[in-house]
């Protein structure tokens, strides 16, 4: 099993990174942690030539890896901070960038998993990974789960929130679990 963990947040060493980084340390298998914050991202800027000549993405920046090492992955883990109900900028460039490859059904029957941060006093989280959630389920991923934890602005404030990192390990436990009712059927 190949697990690519992804955290949107614009911090390399935050809160997001630290609770995708717990729900991989739970993971039997190969994995990748990949941080968005610092590479080179743009947006979809609607060329539509993906859809039109069935092509790669043509804005050659560090999306372009990170959608070609999604594709090879059998489990997604995307990790977001909170930031006014929505998912961070450099998250919401990924998902927008993956209509490259939306009709080729390269992420269909994949196992994701949605991990989000937010402020101790917010519920606005729950938004967030629902949202999640659903960009998953569009390109046809099956769900494995979330957790939410409460991170706020203080590096590190995640690791008080031991309901979060409980269910880090519970959520690890349904990807493997799911995974191998998954692997059995393709025999």
């Amino acid at each position: 099993m190949y697990v690519i963990g992804i955290s949107g947040s614009p911090r390399k060493e935050g809160n997001t990174a630290i609770l995708v980084k717990e729900v991989l340390k739970h993971i039997k298998g190969r994995k990748k942690f990949v941080s968005l914050a610092g590479l080179n991202l743009n947006p979809c800027d609607s060329c539509d030539r993906c859809w039109k000549e069935n092509i790669e993405c043509v804005i050659d920046d560090d999306i372009r890896w990170i959608i070609r090492e999604i594709q090879k992955a059998d489990v997604i883990i995307l990790g977001s901070p909170c930031y006014w109900g929505m998912v961070s900028a450099q998250l919401k460039m990924l998902i927008d960038r993956s209509v490259s490859i939306y009709e080729k059904d390269t992420l269909k029957n994949k196992i994701g998993a949605v991990v989000v941060t937010h402020d101790i006093h917010g519920k606005a989280g729950y938004m967030v990974a629902l949202m999640m959630a659903n960009f998953l389920s569009t390109h046809g991923i099956l769900y494995a789960g979330r957790v939410i934890g409460e991170g706020g602005a203080e590096i590190g404030h995640i690791k008080k929130d031991k309901r979060a990192l409980k269910k880090t390990k519970e959520l690890a436990e349904r990807i493997m679990e799911l995974y191998e009712i998954t692997k059995g059927r393709k025999k």
